[in-house]
């Protein structure tokens, strides 16, 4: 979604490096939340960031956290072709 909260695609294409740069900070970002190893004060930046994004519900838990963050990667990998057809959510552990 995009930042006035439409699902229009982006005016310009980014590198194919890029979106497998991006893929991978989300991936271990996630792990390291996962394993409790990201301090909660960046926690919470990261996910203020993200709910102004509009990929996040207000108030939401570290797992919605992940679970947004999960979700974006998802997406970035079918922008980079690595899906035929755009993935379903895949709940992230508890």
């Amino acid at each position: 979604m995009s930042a006035d909260g439409s699902d229009a695609l982006a005016p310009r294409h980014c590198h194919a490096q890029d979106l497998a740069a991006l893929i991978g900070l989300l991936a271990l970002l996630e792990g390291e939340l996962t394993a409790g190893h990201v301090p909660e004060r960046l926690s919470r930046r990261i996910g203020s960031r993200v709910e102004r994004a509009g990929l996040l519900a207000g108030g939401g838990s570290e797992r919605d956290l992940r679970q947004s963050l999960s979700d974006l990667n998802h997406r970035l990998r079918y922008a980079l072709g690595e899906y035929e057809e755009a993935p379903p959510p895949l709940a992230v552990p508890e």
